[in-house]
Parts: C-alpha cells; structure tokens; sequence
C-alpha cells in the first residue's frame, strides 16, 4: 500500500489539522520509506519459524507461591483512624 496526498488530506481532516503542502510533502516521504522497509521485513521467509510471545526461551512457567502475610484486623485499623463513619474511614474533602 502506497500512502498518497489524499490519503494524507482525508487524515488531516479527521485528525483537525492544518497542515501546509510542504508538510504533507515531509510526511507523505517519510511514510513511504517506512512502508518500504517493512516491506523488505514482510519478505522474510517465516515458514517453519516457531511463534514466540517472547524474545528468548522461558525457562518456568510457574508463578510464585503467594506467602501468608500478617494482615491488621479491620477493627484495629479502625481504631488508628482519626475519624471514621461505620466500617469507613472519613477524610476532609480535597477537592473543591
């Protein structure tokens, strides 16, 4: 696919741009040269490549075991609030 000026004019539209000729110019030559150098990526021979998801080989694939931490009661929590409403902690309101 080649990117062309009305390509590029329909986009300055979209987007709410107002580009002048020489920068539509600027970008048309830019994305070109990019499009042909994913073209040369495209033409890579993948068959019999295997996928991966990452750059190298994962060696587990466990993850962690989770470890019993000590965890506050929600009363003693409570109880170090400077105010509280029910089971809530209040705060003074911050935003006007």
């Amino acid at each position: 696919m080649k990117i062309n000026l009305e390509i590029l004019n329909e986009l300055q539209e979209e987007a709410m741009l107002d580009l002048s000729q020489e920068e539509l110019e600027n970008i048309l030559k830019y994305e070109n040269e990019i499009l042909k150098k994913f073209e040369k990526v495209l033409a890579i021979n993948t068959d019999n490549v295997m996928e991966l998801h990452y750059p190298f080989e994962i060696q587990s694939n466990t993850l962690r075991e989770d470890d019993e931490t000590n965890v506050l009661s929600k009363n003693d929590i409570l109880s170090n609030a400077p105010s509280t409403n029910g089971d809530f902690i209040t705060i003074t309101k911050v935003v006007k």
